[in-house]
């Protein structure tokens, strides 16, 4: 056996211990299981900001532009609270319960700990507003939270016999409804208890204690290409934990990029020499195939031999061209997955490091203070933000994915196609018992 094979193998049986504990396993699926509403997010983001100005313009006029909003506005941008139930339904399967009562527990959960604002002179306190920033990607890792301990509380009171238990006769669905009402007040009272402890602290809620804990860190490094470059590396390490890692190393570095981007764009404007290689487009090319650099493993996936991913391989590609991957990271899902967090990680790192040494050493021209409109496809994006050099750096890019990601993705997708091999083969001996019976 290679030293590389050997190295497959050892990723591979810690990669099946870890994927096989409930817990992540949990996540795992919840994940994968809200596949549907992420690629009709992404689909939906990419038909509403077609960046077309003559497109854009008929969308307004024709007043169609609230309308084409409406997808990803209720999928992606709320994506948090079809996980927070989906996880929590996946964990009590898990253990062999019924998951639906999980899940709900989990959703009312999210949303106890979720602040929503309210007219404080009304003495009823009805709701004016859900804040929806924490609804999307920035409160997903928080609804992973809620959603394990919530499920697991369930689990342990079904387990145990702490619940309202029916006379026989009575509906199924019925008795299962009133057996979660116990460990419901249970854990409802639990996160009512976080959330009131948590306004006791200067930042208010539990969701920006989780933010602040993962941004307060990334403060401190500063403007240089160092800070650039952990800023790549901690984006997608907390990708692979289900935090939205580039919504919040942006909400960090934007005020400190953005004084050196408008630098650029002066000079640019009045025709001098750029002065800055460090800026918020520099760090937007590394992710211009959307966050993992994920286009090459689109394309493997388009070609697999499970079908599984070839479908979504097929079906992520027109917006992952648009550097839209949720239904990559998702779907897949790369959440959670240690057979593909090197290349995800390693891949837009690269990507940085190699776009700056190309215009430290002159082979790329220094960005200037703007860049394409975002769900612009990869290399036009490229093209428009840096000129044809850029468009080249941006092929060649796409071309490295594809070869970083192939070694990885090659382990996952053999596992894939063994295991559809083996669910085909046991539905076939199923049916040629059925018919030796009749």
């Amino acid at each position: 056996m290679s030293q590389g094979n050997a190295i497959q193998m050892k990723m591979q049986k810690v990669a099946n211990v870890i994927q096989t504990n409930k817990y992540i396993s949990a996540c795992t699926n919840g994940l994968m299981a809200s596949m549907p509403i992420t690629i009709i997010g992404a689909i939906g983001s990419l038909i509403n900001g077609l960046p077309i100005e003559s497109y854009q313009n008929f969308l307004v006029s024709s007043g169609l532009k609230p309308i084409t909003a409406i997808p990803n506005e209720l999928t992606t941008n709320l994506l948090a609270l079809y996980v927070v139930f989906l996880i929590g339904s996946k964990l009590a399967e898990n253990f062999d319960l019924e998951g639906t009562p999980a899940g709900l527990l989990s959703l009312l959960s999210f949303l106890i700990v979720t602040p929503y604002t309210y007219d404080q002179e009304a003495l009823t306190y009805a709701i004016q507003g859900l804040p929806t920033n924490w609804l999307g990607g920035t409160g997903i890792f928080t609804a992973f939270i809620v959603a394990l301990v919530t499920a697991k509380i369930y689990v342990l009171f079904k387990k145990r016999g702490w619940v309202i238990k029916m006379p026989p006769g009575v509906p199924p669905t019925v008795a299962m409804s009133f057996s979660g009402l116990v460990p419901g007040f249970v854990v409802a009272f639990l996160w009512l208890l976080v959330r009131f402890g948590a306004s006791l602290t200067p930042m208010g809620d539990i969701h920006t204690i989780v933010f602040s804990l993962v941004a307060a860190p990334l403060t401190a490094l500063g403007g240089n290409f160092a800070a650039m470059v952990v800023a790549a590396l901690m984006a997608h390490v907390l990708w692979i934990f289900g935090i939205h890692g580039i919504m919040i190393v942006m909400s960090v570095f934007i005020p400190i990029w953005t004084p050196m981007t408008n630098a650029n764009l002066a000079a640019y404007n009045v025709g001098e020499a750029i002065p800055n290689i460090i800026s918020t487009p520099l760090f937007f090319q590394a992710v211009a195939m959307g966050s993992g650099a994920t286009l090459g493993l689109v394309f493997l996936m388009a070609r697999a031999k499970s079908e599984q991913y070839r479908v979504l391989g097929k079906l992520s590609l027109i917006p992952n061209i648009c550097g839209i991957n949720e239904p990559v990271i998702f779907g897949l899902p790369i959440i959670m997955n240690l057979t593909l967090a090197i290349p995800f990680i390693v891949t837009p790192t690269l990507i940085l490091v190699l776009a700056y040494l190309g215009m430290r050493v002159g082979v790329l021209p220094l960005l200037p203070g703007f860049g394409a409109p975002l769900g612009t496809p990869v290399i036009l994006s490229g093209f428009l933000g840096g000129g044809w050099r850029w468009a080249v750096f941006q092929a060649l890019t796409v071309v490295m994915s594809t070869v970083i990601y192939y070694p990885f993705f090659k382990v996952a997708d053999e596992k894939s196609y063994q295991a559809e091999l083996a669910a085909k083969q046991e539905l076939a001996a199923t049916n040629e018992g059925i018919t030796e019976m009749n």
